[in-house]
Parts: structure tokens; C-alpha cells; sequence
């Protein structure tokens, strides 16, 4: 029964022209997108695309999707269409749990026809970057350095930055351990610079390079020699060889000519170990959205239980847009009981202690958490934060995201069911 009704939401949806509207416009923004004006980075429009689909599209998609969820019920209990349902021997669990299941089933379909259409408009743009920023388009584990020195002496050191002089009279060396715990056969792994380069001559704006791939343990070493440009990342692929059975690699380098100079800080190189491609990172990302989805529905769904439409709509918007503002909520009563936390952005009146906001915060602070506790998180869905910088997202992360998304959902489906077994219709 459960799966008739979710078949019956289903169409009832699909029939309707708001997501005829939904997916026109989400097309539509998707186009637009790589003309938007942006940076002058070769992968700025890449970025661009992906910010605009997880976060323009897909909170056009949700508001739709509350829209929608949130004002079925209502409107079968106000044209009688619901009658039909009850009559028949069905718990009104059912009918909460297939209408979960109809809307989920409208919200994958959304995901699934402008997810693929943004990654095909991704991949076309994205094949012509050129390779020091390709890293956007593959899914790595980021290693930052363990230890960080200068072999040799420095020229000089300016705001934490410390610049070495070309002719070998300075090494920058960065060690990376632990590597061996991403080692399979499918792995391969690569280092990139993001480097400040300098030079006495004119008009240059590349300098050539010398740098050393060293397994630390065995002391097998690669050396080679690459230019580096201004303001542009620079990528080496290592050979897996080199990394060994120790699993630490140690990367050495220095500008080649004596009227050149580099400055390096310990986070200006970052080793990556590659494990697949970016289509099967998106792919996560977007199971990641579909269980946000899955859980503004399930809260949508259970307000309709009670709740007119508009009041139905409202609420779980509010919900929404509260639960991307926890953050400010949690840090709320921080800021009234401690005046000096966010002193520079707090006028005079509050850098002195106040009574006024001593009971303040005594009256709100307990409400305050426990409004924070009850509210759905959806910062927890944010995934396009490792799509952006090219980084694996952990299947940990999707796991928790499931839980989550599980946990919330069981409990609004349970008091969902609660109120609507207690609503009388006959």
C-alpha cells in the first residue's frame, strides 16, 4: 500500500506545472551559468557552475519540493480526495510514509535530470583547463606537511612568508608521513605547489624550478625541473614507487637561477592522493543533497498532518532557513554573556559588562539551546565545499549524512503519525 500511494503522489506531481516550472528554470539557470561574469582563473566558471547548481538550483528545487509537500495533504483533506484512503484498511502510517516516499521519489528525479545536464556542461568546459588546474575535476585526499624547513640559509623572511634565493643557496623541504594509509592499487598520488615567485631580471613571469621527490625512508630520489608561473598552481604527479613502504616523502625545492626567488610557507604545498574520478565525487555530492531533500520533505510532510497549507509552507521554510543559521543561534548567547568574544564588532555600549544582559541572557540562553538541539542541521549536507577544491568527500561523511537524515526523518515520521491517528475525519 505504501508504494501505491507513493506511485499515486508520484503522477499526482508530475502532472502539475510547477515541476514543469521547477525543471525549465533549473535548465535554463544551468545555461546561464558559465556566461556569468567571474575571476580571471581558468577554473573560475568551473566554480561558478558548481556554485550556482548547489546553491541556486537546488534551493529553487527545495522551495518547490516544500511547496509541493507541504500542501498535499491539506488539499486531499480539503477536496475529500483523502476519504477514499481511509476508508479502505490502511494505518495512516502508511499514507505519512508513501507521501515521504512519493515527494522523494519527485526530489531524485529533479537531482537526477539537472545533475546530469550541470556535469555534462562541467565536463565540456572544464576539458579545455589547462592542467595545473584540473585538480577541481578529480576527487583526492589532501595531505598537508607534517614538518616544514629551510636547508641552507634564507634570503629573508616578510609577514610569516620566507623567501629563498635561487643557486641552491636555500632549500625549502616539506615532509608528508602517513601516506601508506591511502596506498591501494587504484591510487596514485601527486604534489602541488601554489608558490610566490620573484626575480631580479625584467619582464619575467616564470621561473624555472628544481624539485625532488625523496621516499624518506629509503632515500630514492626524483628529481626534475619545471617552470613556474606567476599566480598559476604548479602539479607533479609521483611516482608510487617513490612513496614505498615507509609512506613519507620528503619535497625539496629552489629556483634554479641566482636572480630568482621563491617564498614558501609550510601550507604552500599540499600532497593529493588520487582515488577516482570527479563524476563518482559528484555523484556523492548529490546523494548528499537528495537526503536534504529527503529530510525538509519529512518535516514538510508532518506539519501537513496538522497544519493548513500556508501554515505548512511557512513553517517548514522557517525550519529551513533556520537550520542553515544554527551557527548564529548556538553563538547568540556567547555574545550577550561575553562582551569581549566579538569586541570589534560589538558597539561601545557592549564592551562594558550590563545587568540588562545578564538577565537576558539567563532568560534566553537555556531556550536558545535547546532551540538549537531541536533544529535540523543542514549545514551537515554542505558538500560543495570539496567539489570546489577538488577533495574526496569521505564515504564517512555520506554515512553520517544517512544517519542523520534517518534519525530526524524516523522522528518526524513518528510524530507525524501521532497527530494525523489522532485527527478526526468522519
Amino acid at each position: 500500500m505504501i508504494l501505491t500511494i507513493a506511485g499515486h503522489t508520484f503522477r499526482e506531481v508530475i502532472r502539475k506545472k510547477i515541476l514543469h516550472v521547477l525543471i525549465g528554470l533549473g535548465i535554463l539557470i544551468i545555461i546561464v551559468s558559465p556566461f556569468i561574469p567571474t575571476t580571471d582563473e581558468p577554473d573560475a566558471r568551473v566554480k561558478m557552475m558548481l556554485v550556482v547548481f548547489f546553491q541556486v538550483v537546488v534551493l529553487l528545487c527545495i522551495v518547490g519540493v516544500i511547496f509541493l509537500s507541504a500542501t498535499s495533504l491539506p488539499h486531499e483533506i480539503e477536496d475529500r480526495t483523502i476519504y477514499g484512503i481511509l476508508s479502505k484498511p490502511v494505518s495512516r502510517l502508511k499514507i505519512v510514509v508513501g507521501k515521504i516516499t512519493g515527494f522523494a521519489l519527485v526530489s531524485a528525479l529533479l537531482l537526477i535530470i539537472l545533475g546530469l545536464l550541470n556535469i555534462v556542461a562541467i565536463q565540456r568546459i572544464a576539458s579545455r583547463l589547462p592542467e595545473g588546474y584540473r585538480g577541481i575535476l578529480k576527487a583526492r585526499d589532501e595531505f598537508t606537511a607534517s614538518q616544514f624547513s629551510i636547508q641552507g640559509k634564507s634570503h629573508h623572511v616578510r609577514q610569516g612568508i620566507v623567501w629563498i634565493e635561487g643557486g641552491r643557496t636555500g632549500i625549502a623541504l616539506w615532509t608528508f608521513s602517513g601516506l601508506y594509509k591511502k596506498l591501494d592499487n587504484k591510487s596514485s598520488f601527486e604534489v602541488e605547489f601554489n608558490l610566490k615567485i620573484d626575480s631580479s631580471r625584467k619582464d619575467i613571469d616564470a621561473i624555472p624550478l628544481v624539485v625532488g621527490i625523496e621516499d624518506a625512508g629509503a632515500g630514492q630520489c626524483k628529481t626534475s625541473i619545471l617552470l613556474a608561473k606567476i599566480d598559476e598552481p604548479l602539479t607533479l604527479k609521483i611516482d608510487p614507487a617513490i612513496v614505498g613502504k615507509s609512506g613519507a616523502v620528503n619535497v625539496t625545492v629552489f629556483p634554479i637561477h641566482s636572480t630568482d626567488y621563491i617564498g614558501v610557507t609550510q601550507g604552500d604545498v599540499k600532497l593529493f592522493a588520487v582515488q577516482k574520478g570527479f563524476v563518482y565525487n559528484y555523484a556523492k555530492a548529490i546523494v548528499i543533497t537528495f537526503l536534504k531533500f529527503l529530510l525538509i520533505i519529512s518535516i514538510a510532510v508532518m506539519g501537513s498532518t496538522y497544519l493548513s497549507a500556508p501554515v505548512s509552507i511557512v513553517s517548514a521554510l522557517v525550519i529551513f532557513l533556520c537550520g542553515h543559521i544554527l551557527d548564529f543561534v548556538k553563538d547568540f548567547s556567547l555574545v550577550i554573556q561575553r562582551y569581549d568574544v566579538h569586541e570589534h564588532a560589538l558597539p561601545a555600549v557592549l564592551k562594558k559588562p550590563n545587568i540588562l544582559l545578564v538577565y537576558i541572557d539567563y532568560l534566553i540562553k537555556k531556550p536558545l539551546e535547546w532551540f538549537s538541539f531541536i533544529l535540523p542541521d543542514f549545514k551537515r549536507f554542505d558538500s560543495l565545499k570539496f567539489l570546489l577544491k577538488g577533495i574526496n568527500i569521505p564515504l564517512e561523511t555520506v554515512g553520517v549524512s544517512l544517519g542523520y537524515t534517518a534519525i530526524y526523518a524516523g522522528i518526524c515520521l513518528f510524530i507525524a503519525s501521532i497527530i494525523f491517528k489522532k485527527r478526526e475525519f468522519f
